[in-house]
């Protein structure tokens, strides 16, 4: 039997956006957040003052979210709604209304398929997560549980729940740490150089990297050690 890469490792540690979650980050001009605010009770704002909350907000966080200044430090949902103008005044019913509308469009799906890629995987590897996330990690943890993959996660690592966002060496240690074992028996699987790839061989982790536009490596980053266009090509290299 051909000996695979990923079968120098025990562990196989998983970004989670655009690696087995997608249809993420749904926010756009044409995205209707008021929709899903009044779909869940929402009544006291107009739909104009919802889309400028949630719009002004995603575009705080975006900001800060490209500043490395921001990596050790990420603010939680709660305190960007807190600080935005149209929203600061509000009781805290409606505060924690809104960030709720913001977590729905945050979430994403898993795909049966890849749900079935993560079951083969752990039928050879432990596994865990490390992946970034701006709302609170209660919606992803139950997407887990209706595609039937949270049982199969030794190990997940949200970063809203530490406050902190990759590449911050921080949260690829607090894996590293939950395992309990050398860094050379786990490689780290996602889809960006900056974020995944940079942030784990910071810390000694082995790196896969999921490029899906069959992009070229850009020289200011460390070169991953293999590259796929898919999660499904692990089963196979």
């Amino acid at each position: 039997m051909q000996t695979r890469f990923i079968d120098q490792f025990d562990i196989i540690l998983l970004d989670m956006g655009y690696t087995f979650m997608f249809d993420v980050d749904r926010f756009s001009d044409t995205e209707n957040y008021s929709t899903t605010y009044y779909r869940l009770g929402g009544a006291l704002l107009s739909s104009h003052q919802v889309q400028e909350i949630i719009s002004t907000v995603f575009d705080t966080i975006l900001s800060n979210y490209c500043d490395p200044n921001f990596y050790e430090c990420f603010p939680s949902i709660l305190s960007y709604l807190n600080t935005t103008a149209t929203a600061k005044k509000l009781p805290k019913e409606e505060i924690q209304l809104l960030e709720q509308v913001f977590a729905i469009h945050e979430l994403g799906t898993i795909p049966e398929t890849h749900a079935a890629v993560l079951h083969q995987l752990r039928s050879t590897h432990r596994l865990g997560v490390v992946s970034n996330i701006w709302s609170r990690s209660n919606l992803y943890l139950q997407e887990f549980e209706r595609t039937g993959i949270r049982d199969l996660f030794d190990v997940i690592i949200f970063s809203a729940d530490h406050g902190q966002i990759k590449p911050s060496p921080y949260l690829f240690n607090k894996a590293i740490e939950a395992f309990g074992v050398k860094q050379e028996k786990i490689v780290f699987v996602g889809d960006s150089l900056e974020r995944d790839v940079s942030g784990a061989l910071s810390v000694g982790l082995s790196t896969i990297w999921i490029n899906t536009e069959s992009s070229h490596v850009d020289q200011i980053f460390p070169i991953p050690d293999l590259v796929i266009q898919n999660l499904q090509d692990l089963i196979k290299k």
